[in-house]
């Protein structure tokens, strides 16, 4: 009478060939979770300096979006008053994880009339990966991809 069944021999090679793909699917995910931080990170930006327009326009007064790069962050103020509207950093630590974080500006003014001080493009980066927030001079805000 012959035993049913699976041998311990047989079992290892199972656990071994799918080890092999998950370790090869581990490696090609990788850039795409990376690529979706940045994309993610991206519209975080572009949708909260939408909100700090709205801040400008309904209380009828200029907002500050404040960018601290080495800190990889930027704080949503009322120009000229300490109130901080919204704080959010986007470095190590964060869900975002982000090793670049620039921009053209030190801060960008948005005025109730839904107008900037000057265009100011920010750039998001991870692990080479790169995308750009761009808000016009005209209070237009668009994400970019970088070439």
């Amino acid at each position: 009478m012959k035993a049913r069944g699976y041998t311990i021999i047989e079992m290892l090679i199972v656990m071994i060939v799918f080890g092999v793909l998950l370790s090869v699917a581990f490696f090609r995910m990788g850039p795409a979770l990376d690529h979706a931080r940045v994309q993610r990170a991206a519209t975080v930006l572009a949708t909260d300096l939408r909100y700090a327009q709205m801040l400008a326009v309904r209380g009828r007064k200029p907002v500050a979006v404040v960018v601290n790069s080495s800190l990889k962050g930027y704080i949503v103020r009322e120009r000229g008053s300490a109130v901080v509207k919204r704080q959010r950093f986007m470095g190590a630590g964060t869900d975002f994880l982000l090793d670049e974080f620039t921009a053209t500006a030190p801060s960008v003014e948005l005025f109730p009339h839904g107008v900037a001080t000057a265009t100011t493009t920010f750039t998001l980066g991870l692990a080479g990966y790169q995308r750009q927030v761009r808000i016009t001079q005209a209070g237009q805000v668009r994400v970019v991809r970088v070439p």
